[in-house]
This record gives C-alpha cells, structure tokens and sequence, in this order.
C-alpha cells in the first residue's frame, strides 16, 4: 500500500502538460508553460520594427530565441517556436499559422530559432500597436524537460498617436502560470494522500 501511495504521488509530480511542436493556440497566451521553465538566461529579442509606424506601413522583422538549452543536432527535430498576440496590424510569413488570435510556428519551422516575418502596420497612425511574444528553446527530446522559455512585451505607436505608451505586462501572467501549476500538484498530491490514509 504504502508503494502505491508513493508512486501516484511521484505521478502527480511529472509534467502536467506536454509540448506542441505543430504551434500553439491560446494556451499559450500566458506563456510557454509546456515547455519547461520560464529563464532568465533564454532571451527573445525581436528586431526591425520601427519605434513609431507609419500607417499601412509593412515591416520586416526577426524573431531570435536566445538560449543555452543545446540544439539537437538532428535536423529532424525541434529546436524552439513561438506564440505571438498582436494588437493592431497583420503579420504576413511564409509557414507562419494564425491560431485563435495569435501567430505561431508550425512542425516545419520549429527545427530553427530565428524567423523572419512581415508586419503590416494599421492604416490608423493614431493608435498604439502592441506585441507579446514568447518564445522557447527546446532540446528536441520530445518532451518538456531540459526546455526553456521567455517572453518580450513591445508597444509600438502610429506617428499620429497622441495617448501613453504602455506596455504590456507580462509579470502577473507568469507568476498566475507558475501559481496554477504548483496548485494543481499540490492539490493532487494532498487528495492522494488523503485518499490512502482513510482509506488505511
């Protein structure tokens, strides 16, 4: 008995979530929880947008996942992906897929870490566009363990925008994320154990 109280246990410790190598819908709004922890040390750094946008302007820009997790060197296998939630505008890329508002990578272009786009600013200049984006590097075992993951939040104003420029938060998302999944350990922990001592 005593063995089997031990291993459900263990089992309510393995990952609660499993990764999405063909993109991610809105369960990734918040971040990429499926993929191990969110690090400091993986960074994603977008590049070639405009500090203000013209409007109807299209925009050339990169994604990079930064990251010490070591890529596979199998050209078969995942190397990282990303989930993007914009605010105003289209992003237009070759591969790319919209999934329940917002952009991510498919099974062909999650073997890289770097990704180029387009993106085609609203034909009001006088708004303020923002970005979120997260993304991770993955071993390419699979699974979410050895991977990392983070997020950058930009906030983008139309030369004719007037209003503050605020930033998105991404503090209180990682943390609610964080929160949730150690909750749901806990909790599933707590009822197992309950469960075999009454039932003792």
């Amino acid at each position: 008995m005593r063995s089997a109280l031990i291993l459900l246990v263990g089992l309510c410790f393995l990952s609660p979530v499993q990764s999405f190598p063909e993109g991610i819908d809105d369960r990734g709004d918040r971040g990429c929880i499926c993929h191990g922890g969110e690090d400091e040390t993986t960074e994603v750094v977008v590049s070639g947008l405009p500090e203000m946008y013209n409007s109807s302007v299209t925009y050339n820009f990169t994604i990079t996942i930064n990251s010490p997790v070591i890529e596979t060197t199998s050209e078969d296998q995942a190397k990282g992906g990303f989930r993007i939630i914009i605010s105003k505008g289209e992003i237009v890329a070759d591969e790319w897929q919209y999934l329940e508002g917002g952009y991510t990578h498919n099974e062909t272009i999650n073997k890289q870490r770097t990704w180029n786009a387009s993106w085609i600013a609203p034909e009001n200049d006088a708004e303020l566009a923002t970005f979120i984006v997260h993304g991770n590097a993955v071993n390419g075992n699979g699974e979410s363990t050895g991977d990392e993951w983070n997020s950058v939040a930009l906030a983008i104003p139309g030369v004719n925008y007037t209003g503050e420029i605020v930033t998105p938060e991404l503090g209180d998302d990682h943390n609610r994320n964080r929160f949730l999944v150690i909750s749901s350990i806990s909790i599933a922990s707590l009822i197992a154990i309950i469960y075999f001592v009454a039932k003792d």
